[in-house]
């Protein structure tokens, strides 16, 4: 995430509370910045999966796969 400029990294986390709340998860800002500490630390999507499962359950599969193609998208648009 540190070749990411900060307009992008303010909209990732705005498209991850808004994913969150699509799937009925959004509760506060806490999830969306532990998830952005998640990518900024660079997690697989297994080690996503497991961190989020507790708090996404049947969700986090989902959820996962939209964040890695978010990522890969943005990662595309910033080269």
């Amino acid at each position: 995430m540190s070749n990411f400029k900060s307009e992008v990294i303010q909209r990732l986390r705005a498209d991850i509370r808004s994913k969150l709340d699509q799937i009925g998860a959004f509760v506060d800002n806490e999830l969306a910045d532990y998830i952005m500490v998640l990518v900024a630390n660079q997690k697989s999507k297994y080690q996503m999966k497991d961190d989020l499962s507790l708090f996404l359950g049947a969700e986090t599969d989902q959820f996962v796969n939209w964040l890695a193609n978010t990522l890969k998208r943005l990662q595309l648009a910033n080269q």
